[in-house]
């Protein structure tokens, strides 16, 4: 019997010590506040798992806890003042950065690992909207609700089609990232925006650097990223709904999302709706301005161990018209419609949408999975886009019915990024990436395409190495692409013709990034970054919505100075060289008591630019228009963002921020168009929490555009007609860059908001253009026909389940 004793003893001293080395894991995390992104100390964080584990944040937010015994666990984060947070994780996975929400925030608070990070460029700033702006611009369009961002301003056709723009480039020149793939449209044209709805997105980031090593081409200007709602394990059953209604359009929107995460597997539905009728101005109807959308998405997360998967499908749908005015039957019409106050054809208002329109869909389907191993790990993501462009024009007979521009665009993408382990003070990684694009015309449409059935193959590969001394980062990267295309078209003779063209480039990136004294940061960034021409910029013909345009091979000069379309050109002919850009941008920011600054500088030099220019008016069986030819030059931008934000009292807050961008065309020694003016904004914020509320925020923001002072010499139409009926040829005299109307005066904007919650319910008012300002925007190019849209009140409540 003591024989037997003494084995069950020694066995359970041993099984015990046993257990004991098995509980080696650990974990360490930062916790920052929401919206400032700065630490929070004596925070507390405990292990749901196992009682009694758990630690303290330091000064900078910092907190770790050793001799756990799983490697899967539940953190529970908490401190007095903010919502608190529940995180599964596990030892596979990277330390995370926990994100509270203060209470009387909208939103909740949410954690980041590593591994989910969208950008590898740490010498970089990222930009994005605060919890608070961005929940209260989420009705908006994408570009509407990134022209929020310090340095971000927006190009657009109307109210209903809007772009952003980055440091003065837009388009092509700046890459959107939705979900983590690279948003494929036909992205070529001012007149298309991106289809994706803002409400279903978690939130938006902008990166304003080169950022063609991470990306490839097409982020010349910088990246927008849109992310999702993160799926996170382990939190149950959770879901927000809304609706919200605006006064001008006498729109109504919807939106719903629901999820569910157990410890291995997160499912999450969302859809979205909205309904406009016809924007006004305030002193008239935008006639044609109505929209009809609709967007629903589902997403998949299955997490065992070290191994993640990730799955995602959306639809968005979008009808909308383009303003009545803008199409005129004869050039007297243009000219009169040019010098008109009221646009022709204005009607009362109506949900109609008539000619000329555009309608769209676009599908999203990707798979991700991910597998982390000895502090590295690797990832994988194959996604699949197909765009259906259909644009209608104001035509005669049956041809009314159908879409003057027919254009399906298939896009597949296949990358692979490998996070490697640390080598001594170096981390990094590497990848490379697929891209394969099919555009084809879908027959009937009776007109000659506006733009050839292409494809287009290309694949990229790139590495990224950071080398961290001390309080200093240094990083660089390295990328090399190889693009092949295949054309295939017809010409207004009926003829076929084809091209297949071939380009590659190595790019490259350095910067750096330093704390310094004093709370300051400093982080400096050269990125060489390339663009190959895209195929519409070479084959664009014909007329598009409100004017007409013509690409570099589908137009030359005649011996007398004048333009000729009849032929198609080729390289041969005229040589198109790729775009090949140098940006160097350097940001210093600082935070203190409250306080905080950033100030950002850049100069881009890009050899090859390619942009369009006024070349005329012309006269067609769909109407007069103005038209537009592609050029070719070197092009020299520079700039400055600045942004600054004080804390006045414990329920006032002040921020103001600005930005200026200077461009020029250092071949022919003048500007362009379309160059976004300088902008200030001032924003002033009450937040306090009345005991009936859970919240309370009362906003003012102050806007103030500056006229664009470096505008180009004004040709109307109407001199245009005038010297043509005295035989004059005034662009054949002078080919000089022009405008056909001066750029609009400066405008002073007030937008007046109230925001607040109790309990589950959340809502808001907000004025937009609160003191009902007649206005026009230099970058939309149907400032030529119509003001903008006047004071607008928008109602929304949600609730949050």
């Amino acid at each position: 019997m003591r024989l037997k004793l003494f084995i069950v003893l020694v066995f359970g001293v041993n099984l015990s010590a046993w257990a004991q080395d098995l509980c080696v894991n650990q974990i360490q995390g930062q916790v920052l506040d929401l919206d400032t992104r700065q630490p929070i100390p004596y925070v507390t964080v405990i292990v749901k798992e196992e009682p009694g584990k758990g630690a303290i944040t330091d000064a900078q937010g910092i907190f770790e806890i050793k001799g756990l015994c799983e490697k899967e666990f539940t953190l529970v984060v908490s401190h007095v003042g903010y919502k608190e947070a529940s995180h599964h994780h596990d030892s596979y996975h990277d330390h995370p950065t926990i994100l509270l929400a203060s209470d009387d925030h909208l939103l909740e608070s949410v954690v980041v690992e590593g591994i989910y990070n969208q950008t590898s460029l740490q010498t970089i700033s990222i930009d994005r909207l605060s919890s608070e702006d961005f929940t209260a611009a989420q009705s908006e369009s994408l570009g509407e609700l990134a022209g929020r961002i310090t340095g971000i301003s927006t190009i657009s056709t109307g109210q209903n089609v809007v772009k952003p723009i980055i440091h003065g480039l837009h388009s092509n020149r700046v890459l959107i990232v939705n979900n983590g793939v690279r948003h494929e449209f036909q992205n070529w044209g001012i007149e298309h925006a991106p289809e994706i709805d803002p409400s279903l997105a978690g939130s938006v980031e902008v990166v304003k650097g080169a950022a063609t090593v991470r990306y490839g081409p097409d982020a010349l200007g910088g990246v927008i990223l849109v992310n999702p709602p993160k799926l996170e394990l382990g939190a149950g059953f959770e879901g927000t709904a809304g609706v919200v209604a605006k006064s001008n359009g006498r729109s109504g929107e919807g939106d719903l999302q629901l999820s569910y995460g157990s410890d291995n597997l997160v499912v999450a539905v969302s859809g979205a709706m909205v309904g406009q009728g016809d924007l006004h101005t305030p002193d008239y109807v935008l006639t044609n301005t109505g929209k009809q959308e609709y967007s629903y998405a589902s997403s998949l997360r299955y997490h065992k161990h070290s191994f993640d998967l990730e799955g995602y499908y959306s639809h968005f749908y979008q009808s909308l018209g383009i303003l009545r005015g803008s199409v005129n039957g004869s050039l007297e019409d243009l000219a009169n419609a040019m010098e008109s106050e009221v646009p022709p054809g204005t009607s009362p208002f109506s949900y109609d949408l008539n000619n000329p329109r555009q309608q769209v869909t676009h599908d999203l389907m990707k798979l991700k999975g991910g597998y982390v191993w000895d502090n590295q790990d690797i990832s994988f993501q194959y996604a699949y886009q197909l765009n259906h462009r259909q644009e209608y024009d104001v035509r005669k007979g049956t041809n009314n019915e159908i879409p003057s521009v027919d254009l399906k665009l298939a896009t597949q993408t296949f990358e692979v990024d490998w996070n490697h382990p640390d080598l001594g003070h170096v981390n990094g990684n590497m990848g490379l990436q697929w891209f394969y694009q099919d555009n084809n015309n879908v027959p009937g449409t009776n007109t000659v395409p506006f733009v050839p059935n292409y494809n287009v193959m290309r694949a990229g590969l790139f590495a990224v190495e950071r080398l961290e001394a001390g309080s200093t980062t240094y990083e660089l990267g390295l990328r090399y692409d190889f693009q092949y295309n295949s054309v295939r078209g017809r010409a207004p003779s009926n003829e076929i013709y084809s091209n297949e063209l071939t380009y590659s480039q190595l790019t490259g990136s350095a910067g750096l990034k330093q704390n310094l004294k004093n709370h300051l940061n400093f982080r400096s960034n050269v990125g060489l970054a390339w663009r190959p021409p895209n195929v519409s910029e070479l084959y664009i013909f014909g007329k598009h919505q409100a004017s007409i345009e013509y690409g570099l091979w589908r137009y030359a000069y005649d011996n007398e100075g004048k333009i000729s379309v009849s032929e198609v050109l080729s390289e041969e002919d005229k040589p198109v060289k790729p775009e090949v850009g140098i940006k160097w941008i350097n940001t210093l920011e600082g935070e203190q008591d409250g306080n905080h600054w950033e100030l950002t500088a850049y100069t881009n030099v890009i050899r090859n630019y390619i942009y369009t220019r006024p070349a005329g008016i012309t006269n067609t069986v769909r109407g007069a228009f103005p038209y537009f030819i592609y050029d070719q030059g070197d092009a020299l931008f520079w700039g400055l963002d600045a942004a600054y934000r004080l804390e006045l009292t414990q329920f006032w807050k002040i921020e103001a921020k600005s930005s200026y961008v200077w461009a020029m065309n250092l071949k022919e020694r003048e500007t362009f168009t379309n160059i976004p003016p300088a902008r200030v904004d001032v924003g002033l914020d009450y937040e306090r929490k009345p005991d009936f509320l859970s919240s309370s925020r009362v906003a003012l923001g102050l806007s103030y555009v500056f006229r664009y002072f470096q505008e180009p010499r004004v040709i109307t139409v109407r001199e245009i007609l005038e010297a043509e009926a005295e035989g004059q040829d005034l662009f054949v005299e002078n080919n000089e860059m022009f405008d056909f109307m001066a750029a609009p005066d400066g405008y002073f904007l007030a937008n007046l908001s109230w925001s607040a919650a109790v309990g589950k319910w959340e809502w808001s008012a907000r004025i937009s253009n609160l003191l009902n300002k007649r206005y026009r925007v230099y970058t939309d190019r149907l400032r030529y026909f119509a003001d903008q849209t006047g004071r607008n009140v928008q109602l929304s409540l949600r609730y949050r389940i």
